[in-house]
């Protein structure tokens, strides 16, 4: 498990990562458009990353969520400019997480944003890392988010993108 504090001074270095790592399987550039950490007034801190695939843009924030004590990410797409809606994003959205995906407002911009349910998340990286070697090139901290976007962020929900960060290599 991390902290909100833990998550706020790594969370950087973990985008940085992210962009640095992002794949799609086919080989297609993945262009990033736009990307920024935010560091709101309550001590809290979310990335943003805005990715262009073709025809499709892609939005996505990571964020800590204090009530389940886990990263979170929430994604809203637009194809050709337009917002997707929930049923538009089906088409592009292909789940391959057992967990759902569901419009929810986003804890922080409190805006309708696409979202993996982070309630089992918390047992599911404890139990992936509990036996996992580290790494000792990386803090713990940026360890637990890499893990963490594998099974949770962006190839969790877009089966078209790969995360393979430098930090296992």
């Amino acid at each position: 498990m991390i902290t909100n504090q833990e998550f706020n001074q790594n969370i950087e270095q973990f985008l940085e990562l992210v962009l640095e790592n992002l794949q799609l399987n086919d080989g297609k550039e993945v262009r990033v458009v736009n990307h920024y950490v935010k560091h709101l007034p309550f001590d809290k801190s979310y990335a943003f990353a805005s990715l262009s695939l073709t025809a499709v843009r892609l939005d996505f924030t990571v964020s800590y969520h204090d009530y389940y004590q886990v990263p979170v990410i929430n994604c809203r797409m637009y194809e050709n400019g337009k917002f997707l809606s929930m049923v538009q994003s089906q088409s592009v959205l292909n789940p391959t997480t057992q967990t759902s995906v569901e419009l929810q407002d986003h804890h922080l911009l409190d805006q309708p944003w696409l979202q993996i349910h982070p309630c089992e998340t918390l047992l599911t990286i404890d139990a992936h890392l509990q036996n996992a070697p580290s790494t000792k090139r990386y803090n713990h901290v940026v360890e637990y988010l890499c893990c963490w976007f594998g099974l949770y962020g962006l190839p969790s929900l877009f089966p078209q993108f790969r995360f393979r960060p430098s930090i296992y290599y």
